[in-house]
């Protein structure tokens, strides 16, 4: 069984940033509402029994209560970004597709809720559509993190090749490092490949601090003046369990397609017209039997 996790705010940039611009008969511009839902078909290919889409909330969120700079360097969305979200928002619940929010939390507390929920049942495959690498911490044998911009699905073995640690130390990692995206600024100075070495010979930052005099020079004089500054980016960085979320049970994100409703609502009433043979091909695939060689 698969059960496919989607940062829908991944999605919708990834639409926004991959698809050209196209325009609906009132020359509204659709290309994000088209992109998601083209992506979305794509994945539904894989056969996922149970799926949802997980958002941020609209309001501010605890870490911005506890640090106000949190994700304040983020560009302003344009305006034409900006008019499609809602419209993709009420599409994904008028076709009935699972998705998620939660006041206060973010779409990354979400879908850490639910991998810690589910990811004990080793007959579940779990597809974490996300570019977060914080989620990355939760890759295990039956999880998999797969980036919405680049398409490449990251496993534990991947992930090891690429920062030399296990997973579950990213939090450390990243608290070195910090995060631009979110503007957590880490300690600055301290560059990716010292940040690996680092966490790989102590794994935690707590650990390296235990054994801070065993690190010499610059990097040692960055830590100890910093190391404010790494524990607080740290537990901005830390996903929270939502007591709320883990009262849904897995048939709460059944998915399966209305094609009918889908081919009414993307090719009719938004003029989406290739979707009519993407959903007929793509409802073939799904539904029926698939042939076999005669020897």
């Amino acid at each position: 069984m698969k059960f496919f996790l989607i940062d829908g705010s991944s999605f919708l940039y990834r639409a926004y940033y991959a698809f050209p611009q196209l325009s609906d008969k009132d020359w509204h511009n659709v290309n994000v509402v088209y992109g998601f839902f083209r992506m979305f078909l794509k994945i539904m290919q894989e056969k996922p029994e149970y799926l949802v889409i997980t958002r941020d909330a609209p309001t501010k969120t605890q870490r911005h209560d506890e640090y106000p700079e949190y994700k304040a360097n983020r560009k302003k969305m344009d305006d034409d970004f900006k008019n499609q979200v809602p419209v993709t928002k009420d599409i994904v619940e008028k076709l009935g597709i699972p998705n998620l929010v939660m006041p206060g939390y973010e779409a990354d507390d979400i879908i850490y809720t639910l991998v810690e929920k589910y990811s004990k049942d080793k007959n579940l495959i779990i597809d974490i559509y996300s570019s977060d690498k914080d989620l990355k911490q939760l890759l295990d044998d039956n999880v998999f993190c797969l980036d919405a911009m680049k398409w490449v699905r990251t496993d534990t073995k991947l992930f090891l090749q690429e920062f030399m640690f296990e997973p579950k130390y990213i939090l450390d990692y990243l608290a070195l490092v910090g995060d631009a995206s979110d503007n957590i600024k880490g300690i600055n100075g301290i560059w990716p490949k010292k940040a690996s070495d680092l966490i790989k010979k102590y794994q935690t930052i707590d650990n390296i601090y235990a054994h801070i005099d065993e690190i010499s020079g610059e990097v040692k004089e960055k830590l100890v003046n910093e190391k404010e500054a790494a524990y607080k980016s740290r537990d901005l960085i830390v996903l929270r369990k939502i007591d709320e979320v883990e009262k849904y049970n897995l048939d709460n994100f059944k998915m399966e397609i209305d094609f009918e409703k889908f081919k009414k609502v993307l090719a009719g009433e938004y003029g989406f017209a290739s979707f009519e043979k993407w959903l007929d091909d793509l409802k073939k695939k799904l539904y029926l039997p698939q042939q076999t060689g005669l020897f």
